[in-house]
Parts: C-alpha cells; sequence; structure tokens
C-alpha cells in the first residue's frame, strides 16, 4: 500500500536508527540531493539578479582563461621560482582536495540509495555492518551517477537563469518585466523542479537495477511521466517536511546559542577579552557540528524517502492522493 504517512515515518525510523548513513548524508549534501527545494531560493529580485549576473561576468572577465595566465606563470616562475612552487603546491593541493570531494559526494550519493534499499528491504530496518554498502562499492558508479549530476546542474541553472533575465531590466516597464518574469517563472521553474525529480528516478535505475547511462535516464523519464502526480505531491510533501525542519533546526540554533552569548558577555564583563573569544569560537564550533548533524540526518531522511518512493513507483504500488479521493468521472483523466 502506497501511504505518504508509512512512507515518512519509516524513512525517520530508518535514518534515525542507522546513524551510519549520516555520514554519506553529510557528504552527499555537497551534491544538493533537495535541489529542487533551493531552486526557489535563487535569485527573485531584481537585485539578487544583477549581483548573480555580475559576479558571472567578473569571473569570466577576470582573466582566468586568458593566454596571458600561462605568460605570467611562466614570468613568475622564471623571477621568483620559489615562491611560484609554493604557489603551484598549493593550487595542487586544493584541486585535489576539490576532486576528492567530488568522488566522496558522488559515492556517497551512491551508498546512501543502495543502503537505503536494504534497509528498506530489511525486516528490522537495521543493517549489520557486514552487510552495508561501503564506498568502495560505490566508486564503480561515479561517472554515470557524476554525469547525472552535472546534466541536472547544467539545465537547471540554465531554467533559472532564463527566469532571471527579466529582473536585469528594473527600470523598464515594471508591468511589462513582472509580467515576461511570472511567464518565464510558471515554464521554467517547473521544468527545473521536474527535471531534478527525474534525475532522481535515473540514479536510482541505475544504482538500484544496474541500468546503463542512457536506459536508466529514459526509465527515469518514463516513470516521472508514468507517475507525475505521485511525484508532484510526494515532492510538495517532502518540501514542507524540509521547510519545518529547517525553521526547527534554526529555532534550536538560537536556544543553543543563548547560553553562549550569555557567557561570553559575562565573561568579557568580568573576565577578560581572551575569555570572550574562547566562548565565542566554542559555540560556533558547537553550532557548527548541531547543524552538520541536522543537515546530514535531513539530507538521510530525504534520501531514503525518496528510494522508498522509486522501489513502489517501480512496482506498481503507487496511487496518488488526489486520485484517491477524487470523483470516479475525474479519475481517468488523472
Amino acid at each position: 500500500m502506497f501511504s505518504y504517512r508509512q512512507i515518512l515515518k519509516q524513512a525517520l525510523r530508518i535514518s534515525w536508527k542507522n546513524k551510519f548513513l549520516w555520514f554519506f548524508g553529510l557528504f552527499a549534501s555537497l551534491l544538493s540531493i533537495g535541489a529542487e527545494y533551493q531552486i526557489l531560493s535563487r535569485p527573485s529580485s531584481s537585485q539578487a539578479a544583477m549581483t548573480w549576473f555580475g559576479s558571472l561576468y567578473n569571473f569570466i572577465n577576470s582573466g582566468l582563461f586568458s593566454t596571458k595566465v600561462f605568460s605570467n606563470i611562466g614570468y613568475l616562475f622564471k623571477t621568483q621560482p620559489g615562491a611560484a612552487t609554493i604557489f603551484l603546491f598549493i593550487f595542487i593541493a586544493f584541486l585535489v582536495l576539490v576532486v576528492f570531494l567530488i568522488w566522496l559526494a558522488v559515492t556517497s550519493q551512491v551508498a546512501l540509495v543502495k543502503n537505503s534499499e536494504k534497509i528498506i528491504n530489511d525486516p528490522k530496518e537495521k543493517l549489520e555492518p557486514a552487510a552495508r554498502w561501503h564506498l568502495r562499492f560505490a566508486h564503480k558508479q561515479f561517472w554515470p551517477v557524476f554525469g547525472y549530476n552535472l546534466i541536472s546542474k547544467v539545465l537547471v541553472n540554465v531554467a533559472i537563469t532564463l527566469v532571471s533575465l527579466p529582473l536585469l531590466f528594473p527600470l523598464v516597464n515594471r508591468f511589462a518585466v513582472n509580467t515576461i518574469y511570472l511567464i518565464l517563472f510558471v515554464i521554467f521553474i517547473p521544468v527545473a523542479i521536474c527535471i531534478s525529480w527525474i534525475i532522481k528516478y535515473a540514479i536510482a535505475f541505475l544504482v538500484l537495477k544496474n541500468e546503463k547511462f542512457s536506459v536508466a535516464l529514459v526509465q527515469g523519464w518514463r516513470l516521472f511521466r508514468k507517475n507525475w502526480l505521485i511525484t508532484v505531491e510526494s515532492g510538495l510533501l517532502l518540501f514542507a517536511v524540509n521547510f519545518l525542519a529547517t525553521f526547527a533546526v534554526l529555532l534550536a540554533c538560537l536556544v543553543v546559542a543563548i547560553p553562549f552569548i550569555i557567557l561570553a558577555a559575562a565573561f568579557l564583563y568580568l573576565f577578560s577579552v581572551s575569555a570572550f573569544w574562547v566562548m565565542v569560537i566554542l559555540g560556533f564550533l558547537t553550532l557548527t557540528v548541531f547543524v552538520v548533524i541536522c543537515g546530514s540526518l535531513l539530507t538521510t531522511f530525504q534520501t531514503v524517502a525518496w528510494t522508498d518512493i522509486f522501489m513502489k513507483l517501480n512496482s506498481g504500488l503507487g496511487k496518488s492522493k488526489m486520485e484517491r479521493l477524487a470523483p470516479d468521472s475525474l479519475k481517468t483523466r488523472l
């Protein structure tokens, strides 16, 4: 039976009982698994749009892609070989770190989806260490899953960029700008969100069903097309959960921060500036750890829920809430 309440309860229970999933959730969150929840938070005002495009323009015209960069590097090695060597070492170390984080994020995403399926099928809803899927298995599917994430990022950002274009002309006829923005928003934002859902299903087909890259993408599209109403309902429900959870985390951060603020003020008044900064640093570190743990748990919960939804839809068990509540005359249309 397809029940949203059961799916959410099971996803929360599994996420809490299997805390080893939080490790994968921590790094998988770097890929913004909940990308559709972030789409609406992108440029939505003229100032934000100008800042966005201004930063992009400055990056393109920064000279980073110019041939002069290589000549300047060569000149630096001739004139100051020591400084150039240090710079090169730092650059390579930074590049290696970025590549490693990308690999870790993608393989964590694969491991999180695979472990979610195994736990959902386990009567105890808890995997023993020997049954867990680790990164050494997940790296085999790195490139196709990385490709899906890259496709999603590119298409979603193109859609959001198109929506933001009218906001660059705030001094033109305001009614015309707002109308064009609304039309583009209605067209491209749903498209961007649907792309993120299709990619979720494609990743699930590739990881759980061992489908090839193109086949999994086609299967993901077909599953979405067949169950678009359930997908929309699930996305809205998980968006609400994500919003409420984020709000709760912010409130919890405020509660956690209050004792540190009081102690920091007291130390500043009674003792010294050093004690004040020690308390500030401790408070910052505590809040950072708390937010990271909450973010990992939320990413794990979202992934388990979407994996469960995929498994049920692929088994033909899905039936939307709207379709169940609709009159018989409308069910065939839905």
